[in-house]
């Protein structure tokens, strides 16, 4: 789980900034980037992120956006799995 969500934070980060434009899903008109080729295999990593989303939500509504959620959890769970810690800054 913690090379997912490593992972995922690169690659929302590595396309025009670190935004939760990956956890857009895609419609008729748009293929976003949730499914796009080297994404498909992190479907764990969204179901994660998107748990951890909707418990925020249920206690502090509108209050922590995708980006910081995923940037927090990439960067502890790589903490306790023994690896570097970094500032996230909010």
């Amino acid at each position: 789980m913690v090379a997912s969500l490593l992972r995922l934070h690169f690659h929302d980060c590595f396309v025009k900034g670190c935004n939760a434009s990956l956890f857009l899903d895609s419609n008729a008109n748009i293929i976003t980037e949730k499914i796009s080729n080297p994404n498909r295999n992190f479907a764990h990593g969204f179901e994660v992120i998107d748990e951890i989303k909707k418990e925020l939500e249920n206690e502090c509504p509108q209050t922590v956006s995708g980006a910081d959620i995923l940037a927090l959890a990439a960067r502890d769970s790589t903490v306790l799995a023994g690896g570097p810690n970094w500032e996230v800054p909010l």
